[in-house]
């Protein structure tokens, strides 16, 4: 067992465990992240959680982190199925430049998380990821404002909230 894969053991899917220490070390020598990014698929979900948890928080203090995980993040799109690692991957793409075609496939993929996993906090933060999205492209825009007013109207109350806001963030009307 690797270092990073043992201090991402352990405990529940509900605790973060050494994942702050991991963060920490990331911060100062990346050289780790490769690893980390693997361990998304690990068999122990919560190592898979941590990991992902501990992409998220080092790509907020350094989003230039994620630029060389991008294009397998977007490959393996369709292979995240752990809920947990699903929180996570969406708040990764806020950091990564993305063409017309790959922010298209994103898209696609998070509305269906969004409109399809049990989890509210997949919804949440898949909802948020392709309003940014549909923010920057008039196509996306157009197929998320139905999608966004039904989420709203359907949506669990956390849903709902994130739903105002996204409404008020793109200017309009639910």
């Amino acid at each position: 067992m690797s270092a990073l894969r043992q201090k991402l053991s352990g405990g529940t899917r509900t605790s973060i465990g050494s994942a702050d220490q991991v963060i920490q070390a990331l911060l100062k020598s990346p050289s780790g992240l490769a690893e980390i990014y693997d361990l998304f698929f690990d068999q122990d979900s919560v190592v898979a959680m941590r990991a992902s948890y501990v992409a998220m928080r080092v790509a907020e203090q350094s989003p230039e982190s994620v630029a060389p995980f991008a294009k397998d993040l977007i490959k393996n799109l369709a292979k995240y199925t752990q809920q947990e690692v699903r929180w996570h991957v969406p708040q990764l793409f806020t950091h990564i430049e993305l063409t017309k075609a790959q922010r298209q496939k994103a898209y696609e993929v998070f509305m269906d998380w969004a409109e399809t996993d049990k989890s509210k906090i997949v919804g949440y933060y898949c909802l948020q990821t392709a309003a940014d999205f549909a923010e920057l492209d008039q196509s996306l825009l157009q197929d998320f404002i139905p999608r966004l007013r039904k989420a709203n109207k359907t949506g669990a109350k956390s849903i709902q909230n994130r739903c105002k806001k996204i409404a008020k963030q793109l200017e309009i009307a639910l």
